[in-house]
C-alpha cells in the first residue's frame, strides 16, 4: 500500500480499465473465472483522474501468505438487463486455506441467468490438485508450478486494487481491528465509464483485506453490447488463524504417494496415486528394500510377498488406504510401480 499526492496522470499505462471491463464481461457471459486471467494493458496518452484520497492498495492479495489459515468468501452478483430483458445472477466463491499442513479448498456456487449453473469443487493437498464439476467424477492431477489455486483463483485476487481511496476511520470487522477506506470509480481511472461506490477494510496488523464491498453501475460501454445494470463485489475474510477443516469427497482419487525411492532411481514419474521409475537394482534387493521401508512408515504388510523370477508384488495397508509395490524385470532393467488406493470394502 502507498500514499501519493498526485491525482491526475497524463501519460499512463491503462491496465486497470481493460481488466475491470474484462472481469465484468467474463462474469456475465459465463467465461473464465473472474481474475483467472489478466488481459494485457495498452499504453495510450490520456488525462486520467484518480481518487482524491491518499491511500493506495494495488495488491489485493497482500498479507494473506502470512496467515496460518483463513476462509475467504466472495459473491459476485449482477442485477440488470440484457437486450431489454431482466437478468439476475450470482457466483459465490469460498476458499479455505491452511498452511500446516498446506491445503486449500475452493467451491463455486452459481445462481440465476448464467449458461452453466453446475457447482465446482477444487482442492489441493500433498502436491495433488482435485476437481469435480457438477455431477462428474472427482479427478486428480499433479499441481503445476504457477498454476495453484492461490495463483489462479484466490478470491482476493478477483478484487480491484484502488488508487486514491479516502480514510473513513477504524473499526473492528469480522473480529479483526481494521482501517476503513472509501472510494468510487476514480480509484480505477474509470471516471465517465461507469459509476462505482465502494469500501474496503484493511487489517491494522497484517495489512490484508478483511472486508471489501463495491457496486458498479454501467451500460454497454462497461458490460458489453445490450447489457446494463449493477455488478456487486462482496468479499469477507473470516476464521483468520483459526482451525480450518478441509476434507476431500470420498470418491476422489488417492493423493500423492509418500514412499521412498531406491537411491539409483531414474526416469521417475510421479502422479496422484502412483509412482513409476527404473532402477539397476535386482529383484531381490528391490523387494527387500520395500518390505523394510514401507513397514517402517507404519504400513502393515498383508500376506506374503508374491515373488517369481521376473516379478515381485507386495501389498500394505494403513487405515483405509492400501499400497501395492510391483517390481518387474524387463529387457531394459528393473521397473518399480507403486500404487496408492482405498481399501476395497
Amino acid at each position: 500500500m502507498t500514499h501519493l499526492s498526485s491525482k491526475r496522470w497524463t501519460i499512463l499505462p491503462l491496465i486497470l480499465l481493460p481488466l475491470l471491463v474484462s472481469l465484468a464481461c467474463n462474469f456475465l457471459t459465463g467465461g473464465p473465472a473472474a481474475g483467472a486471467q489478466t488481459p494485457g494493458g495498452v499504453t495510450v496518452q490520456a488525462d486520467v483522474v484518480f481518487g482524491p484520497g491518499t491511500f493506495n492498495f494495488p495488491d489485493t492479495k497482500a498479507g494473506l501468505a502470512d496467515l496460518s489459515s483463513y476462509k475467504a468468501t466472495l459473491t459476485l452478483s449482477f442485477d440488470g438487463t440484457r437486450d431489454g430483458k431482466a437478468q439476475k445472477s450470482s457466483k459465490t466463491y469460498v476458499m479455505l486455506t491452511t498452511k500446516e499442513p498446506a491445503k486449500r479448498q475452493l467451491t463455486l456456487e452459481k445462481t440465476g441467468d448464467l449458461p452453466d449453473l453446475n457447482p465446482i469443487f477444487m482442492a489441493e493437498s500433498d502436491g495433488a490438485a482435485y476437481e469435480r464439476r457438477g455431477g462428474n467424477a472427482c479427478t486428480a492431477n499433479v499441481i503445476e508450478e504457477g498454476n495453484s489455486l492461490s495463483d489462479r483463483l484466490e478470491p482476493a485476487g478477483f478484487l480491484n486494487g484502488v488508487i486514491g481511496a479516502e480514510q473513513a476511520g477504524s473499526e473492528t470487522t469480522n473480529g479483526v481491528a481494521a482501517n476503513h477506506y472509501t472510494f468510487d470509480e476514480r480509484a480505477f481511472g474509470q471516471l465517465g465509464i461507469a459509476k462505482s461506490t465502494g469500501g474496503m477494510w484493511i487489517a491494522s496488523a497484517g495489512g490484508y483485506i478483511v472486508r471489501y464491498l463495491m457496486t458498479t453501475k454501467g451500460n454497454a460501454d462497461y458490460f458489453g453490447k445490450g447489457i446494463e445494470g449493477t455488478l456487486t463485489w462482496d468479499y469477507e475474510l473470516t476464521d483468520v488463524n483459526q482451525p480450518v477443516t478441509i476434507e476431500l469427497p470420498a470418491d476422489c482419487p488417492a493423493g500423492m504417494v509418500n514412499a521412498p525411492l531406491l537411491p539409483d532411481a531414474s526416469n521417475v514419474l510421479k502422479m496422484p496415486g502412483a509412482i513409476r521409475y527404473d532402477t539397476a537394482s535386482n529383484l531381490a534387493d528391490a523387494s527387500a528394500f520395500y518390505q523394510k521401508q514401507i513397514s517402517s512408515l507404519g504400513w502393515k504388510m498383508t500376506g506374503e510377498p508374491a515373488i517369481t523370477d521376473t516379478t515381485a508384488l507386495l501389498s500394505f495397508t494403513q487405515g483405509d488406504q492400501e499400497m501395492t509395490v510391483s517390481v518387474g524385470i524387463g529387457g531394459t532393467g528393473t521397473t518399480v510401480l507403486i500404487i496408492l488406493g482405498n481399501v476395497q470394502k
